[in-house]
């Protein structure tokens, strides 16, 4: 048997430099947040000319985000790759106290939602305290067409990606409400993208009335969505701007945060378009 010594130069003759300053660089990035050149030189002991070459191509690759500060710091794309699980529950967290801080300004339920292939699936739901409340539960979904939460994050997509979810498809109608018109569905995402906001005018049903906001990753894709929801008969969010801007706020905070922990607390805006794609290839 060969020495430990022995054996890892054996091992090291086979390892390629630059992979190696590649993941050191990851490392101290996932480590310390957001760093800029210099300051990552300097912790990793790497040649700035050779963390500059790997921060670019990086960066190139989507895997690294150099934000107006000229800081770098790791992407929601490699969080995703670590784990879509570990995405998803990093955004819930995220979310959690802005939920409860809603449901006890505004007494309604706060949903937060996610796309899963073609429908939005509710990662987390803050009930409401009233006895008459809406009774969503974590993993039920809501189809796109028919729900605030399905607006917000089709309207923050990739338009294409977005039509193909809607034009060819049947499109259920659950109430008089329902939009059930591609292309009149294709103008609402517009008007949605438009204010930052969309709502649920009864049209999964006529007792409920929902407004959502888009949580968005660095490039601006929505990956999650949260929303109030509420009996129709005392809740109505277009006639009370400060709802509106009380979530609009919410949302804001919480996709900055995600932002700023990545890559613990960061998910990929494409990976629920691409098992969206898979699974209606």
């Amino acid at each position: 048997m060969k020495p430990a010594s022995a054996a890892k130069k054996s091992t090291e003759k086979y390892m390629v430099p630059v992979v190696r300053s590649t993941f050191r660089i990851l490392e101290e990035l996932s480590k310390s947040g957001a760093l800029g050149l210099n300051e990552v030189t300097q912790r990793t002991g790497i040649s700035k000319s050779t963390v500059f070459r790997i921060l670019t191509t990086l960066t190139h690759l989507g895997y690294i985000v150099r934000d107006g500060g000229r800081n770098y710091y790791v992407s929601q794309t490699m969080g995703d790759l670590v784990s879509a699980e570990a995405g998803i529950e990093a955004i819930r967290r995220a979310a959690i106290p802005q939920m409860l801080e809603l449901r006890d300004q505004y007494g309604e339920t706060v949903n937060l939602g996610q796309l899963e292939f073609d429908k939005v699936t509710y990662v987390e739901v803050v009930p409401s305290e009233y006895a008459l409340r809406l009774h969503e539960r974590p993993g039920a979904t809501v189809c796109l067409h028919a729900s605030a939460l399905g607006k917000v994050i089709l309207a923050f997509s990739d338009e294409e990606f977005a039509a193909s979810l809607i034009r060819g498809r049947e499109m259920q109608m659950f109430t008089r409400n329902t939009i059930t018109d591609a292309e009149e569905f294709m103008a609402e995402l517009k008007r949605v993208r438009e204010r930052g906001y969309g709502f649920d005018r009864g049209e999964t049903s006529l007792l409920a009335t929902c407004v959502a906001a888009p949580i968005l990753n660095a490039t601006g894709t929505a990956v999650a969505a949260i929303s109030i929801s509420g009996p129709t008969s005392r809740f109505n969010p277009r006639k009370d701007a400060a709802v509106v801007e009380s979530l609009l706020k919410a949302a804001a905070s919480i996709s900055r945060q995600l932002r700023s922990r990545a890559p613990t607390a960061s998910t990929n805006g494409n990976a629920p378009q691409a098992r969206a794609r898979s699974r209606h290839a």
